[in-house]
């Protein structure tokens, strides 16, 4: 069986730490047979001599070699490897010219990718450091953090470091990446060709930003496997102080990163080149990464989870979908009703009869818990909450949750939290309400949220049944009528029901029966 082949993609400039990095990389690697590097060495000849080479299989090591004059920065180099070296290996690896690496590195990463939760996940961080010529530097988690927005409006970051002992289980969530250590499945570079107009600030973040946008999640490494040289004990020269037009490159850089960033409109046409082809995904807004990382690019603002680095689980398509969806309907009032954003049939007049017969039959039924999967704008069961002893309120808005934490902060037992029904671990309540909630998702969604009521260990479900609905297919957000005791979902007959206006009913099940 063929093992997975792994290429890693290295821009040297001028520096003599390159050849050895190569040779380590290649001396470390558990299968070097599979590993193949690309290798731009931007030097000038005859001053640079040293600075080309490393020990390795010639058939494994692809490389170009340009005048150092004729190079137009970091992200220029790694897009030519990306484009001109790479061929059809299944995981790339990027580096810079200066690292050392762990024995076995090579398995280590794809093992490590593996324990994402996530399909198509994106390792990276800054790397622990070491000293020339080899002393590795204490073994250690570095997470990255966000330190502050430039004077030019790039996003600068930094790092903290977890101790070895505490090291976590899995590849924790992360909202960044540093360019010195990415590894990811090939298809990330295939959908996230590496821009060439960036300079060097700016590149990790727009990376970061480009990547989860086009649906790639991003996650710090559980474990040490590289090591990187940050002293520049050896003095090599930097791009910078080499080329007189860097000025002009950094600038035209900054002005496309506003542009994708902070939808500034950039002077320089130039700056404009392409910006379609190196833009933002689809799959995922930038308003929902300024969400995830807790960062504003137009105000510049840093929030406490990015300056901490500590993120949420990453969201499979599906949450963003339902969420985007959901937020749109609350946040426009598509439902056209003055009195509350959850529409016309949760005023408090359409449901006083159906709202007395509840309470009645929880009272009853000695419901004491209740978790309101899809709670809204809590308008209709708002007058109720005081006859429980916890409700709990999600929705996957998280504008909808802001909005009743606004309305009912301080209320003995009430309590509020972003969740999706369909794919969050549910808290245990008596009973799980899902009233005009489950009629809005797709059929193989209520499939899924069904399970899910089940796992969380409710005793009873309470939600919206239409009798003899066909249960014809809806988008997210969309509306149909739908019958839970109907194919494909087959619920047994209900417990009890309650009327709820225009042929609706709330039934209620006893998850606890058979």
């Amino acid at each position: 069986m063929e093992l997975p082949r792994i290429f890693v993609s290295i821009a040297s400039y001028r520096d003599s730490e390159g050849p050895a990095t190569v040779t380590d990389l290649f001396a470390r690697a558990a299968h070097p047979e599979r590993v193949f590097a690309g290798v731009l060495w931007q030097v000038i000849p005859g001053d640079d001599d040293d600075c080309i080479g490393g020990e390795a299989p010639a058939s494994h090591v692809r490389s170009l070699t340009v005048h150092a004059s004729e190079s137009l920065g970091a992200c220029w180099a790694r897009h030519r490897i990306l484009t001109e070296l790479r061929r059809d290996e299944d995981y790339v690896l990027q580096i810079d010219s200066h690292m050392r690496f762990e024995p076995g590195w090579d398995e280590a990463f794809i093992a490590m990718l593996q324990r994402c939760p996530s399909p198509r996940p994106v390792l990276s961080s800054y790397p622990v450091p070491y000293q020339l010529p080899d002393r590795l530097g204490e073994r250690r988690i570095p997470v990255q953090i966000a330190k502050q927005f430039s004077d030019q409006g790039g996003l600068l970051l930094h790092s903290r470091a977890l101790p070895y002992e505490c090291r976590p289980q899995a590849p924790l969530p992360s909202a960044f990446v540093g360019a010195g250590c990415i590894f990811a499945p090939a298809a990330a570079f295939d959908e996230v060709p590496y821009d060439p107009l960036l300079y060097f600030q700016g590149e990790e973040i727009t990376l970061a930003v480009r990547l989860w946008t086009h649906g790639w999640d991003l996650f710090t490494p559980d474990d040490v496997l590289l090591y990187h040289d940050y002293s520049n004990e050896r003095g090599r020269p930097r791009h910078w102080s080499d080329n007189r037009d860097w000025a002009t490159l950094s600038a035209r850089a900054h002005a496309r990163l506003r542009c994708l960033l902070a939808r500034e409109l950039p002077a320089d046409p130039e700056a404009m080149r392409d910006i379609a082809r190196y833009g933002l995904g689809t799959r995922r807004t930038l308003e929902e990464y300024e969400r995830f990382a807790d960062l504003d690019f137009r105000r510049r603002t840093i929030g406490l989870r990015a300056a901490d680095g500590r993120f949420g689980s990453p969201l499979d398509d599906g949450e963003v979908r339902r969420a985007r969806a959901f937020s749109r309907i609350f946040n426009e009032r598509t439902w056209g009703c003055v009195e509350t954003r959850s529409g016309p049939g949760s005023t408090l007049a359409a449901t006083a009869a159906m709202r007395k017969s509840l309470l009645k039959l929880l009272q009853r039924l000695n419901v004491r818990s209740l978790l309101d999967a899809g709670c809204g704008d809590l308008n209709w069961f708002g007058p109720a909450l005081d006859t429980l002893d916890l409700y709990l309120g999600i929705d996957v808005s998280p504008e909808v949750i802001d909005y009743v934490l606004g309305l009912h902060r301080g209320r003995r037992g009430v309590f509020f939290n972003v969740a999706d029904v369909v794919s969050d671990a549910l808290p245990s309540a008596d009973a799980v309400l899902c009233r005009h909630v489950l009629t809005h998702l797709p059929n193989a969604q209520v499939q899924a949220a069904l399970e899910n009521i089940r796992r969380s260990g409710a005793r009873y479900l309470i939600a919206t049944s239409h009798r003899g609905a066909a249960n014809a297919e809806v988008e997210p957000g969309g509306w149909r009528a739908q019958d839970l005791c109907a194919p494909p979902f087959s619920l047994p007959p209900p417990a009890f029901v309650l009327q709820d206006g225009g042929g609706t009913e709330l039934r209620v099940w006893d998850l606890t029966a058979g």
